[in-house]
């Protein structure tokens, strides 16, 4: 039985133009669903990495301070690292935390052995990284009212020390311990308590999503040996 001509063309025709527009409507759908998707997986993988790299830098900056403590005999808090002529009191806060480590020499002398500094690169409105240096002097001096480097040993003030070894100059060249902190004591990051103990209270940001930043707050007490 032959078929007739007519038939096999209405068999075999195409998509009318109505079902080419359904089809493409739900494929759109689809695909913004799945964009959409994505996106919002990309940024939580974004922001979860970025909580991980803040609690990695609370613990290594915890671990670091605390070490550097133990080895300390006093400490000194400044406002800033460009900002250190005088030292700030109890229940004062500053920017620059000195760790200072001492030894006493065979004339038995108190010389200065080490100095470890803690700084925020920022001001007390914004946030910046925080850095930090090791300085070694050499040879180890003493700290008096006025500074004599032709004494054995030298004798410095503090201030003349820091200038002649971790220098103002060095603000942004020093390592960064953490990319990015907000102090949380007035503004800052130290506080001086009863002359005995540091507080640390900061806030750490890293990238995070296109969405929000990856925070956390950090707080904890160090206190030198000495």
């Amino acid at each position: 039985m032959q078929t007739n001509p007519a038939q096999r063309l209405r068999s075999i025709r195409g998509f009318t133009m109505s079902e080419l527009m359904v089809g493409l409507a739900v494929m759109s759908l689809t695909m913004a669903g799945i964009v959409a998707f994505t996106f919002q997986a990309l940024n939580v993988y974004a922001y979860d990495s970025g909580r991980l790299l803040v609690n990695h830098d609370i613990r290594k900056f915890t671990g670091d301070m605390i070490t550097d403590a133990v080895y300390a005999n006093y400490f000194q808090i400044y406002p800033s690292f460009t900002s250190r002529a005088v030292p700030q009191s109890d229940g004062q806060t500053g920017d620059f935390l000195l760790l200072v480590t001492t030894t006493i020499d065979s004339s038995g002398n108190t010389t200065i052995a080490r100095l470890v500094g803690y700084y925020r690169d920022a001001t007390s409105t914004t946030t910046g990284p925080v850095r930090k240096f090791v300085a070694t002097p050499s040879p180890a001096p003493v700290i008096g009212p006025t500074t004599n480097t032709g004494l054995n040993p030298p004798v410095y003030t503090m201030s003349d020390l820091l200038d002649a070894y971790a220098p103002t100059s060095a603000s942004a060249s020093n390592g960064i311990i953490i990319q990015l902190a907000q102090g949380l004591s007035n503004g800052n990051m130290f506080y001086n308590y009863y002359s005995r103990s540091i507080m640390i209270r900061g806030q750490i940001n890293e990238q995070g999503s296109m969405v929000r930043r990856a925070v956390n707050t950090y707080n904890f007490t160090v206190s030198p040996r000495g």
